[in-house]
């Protein structure tokens, strides 16, 4: 019965996305792990209006270190480890 009432986890993040051409640009976005990075890149281009093709994604740790890039279109983006923030 217990495992009934358990709220499942959450298999998204939210993060502050910022863009590299935009300086005025900053926005909190949650991203679902399953997406893939297209899919992400599909998402941040309606807020940004930088198109898919133009995009390259970088991961940023909470102390501005760099984590990853987001190279691979097709790899989910739980792949590359995100947390929120």
């Amino acid at each position: 019965m217990a495992n009934l009432l358990q709220i499942p986890s959450d298999d998204s993040v939210l993060l502050r996305v910022s863009h590299s051409n935009l300086k005025s640009f900053s926005a909190d976005v949650r991203f679902s792990l399953q997406m893939t990075v297209e899919s992400v890149k599909e998402k941040l281009w309606k807020k940004s209006g930088t198109s898919v093709d133009s995009m390259s994604l970088e991961l940023f740790d909470d102390t501005g270190a760099k984590v990853s890039d987001l190279n691979d279109n097709s790899k989910p983006f739980g792949f590359y480890s995100p947390h929120d923030g």
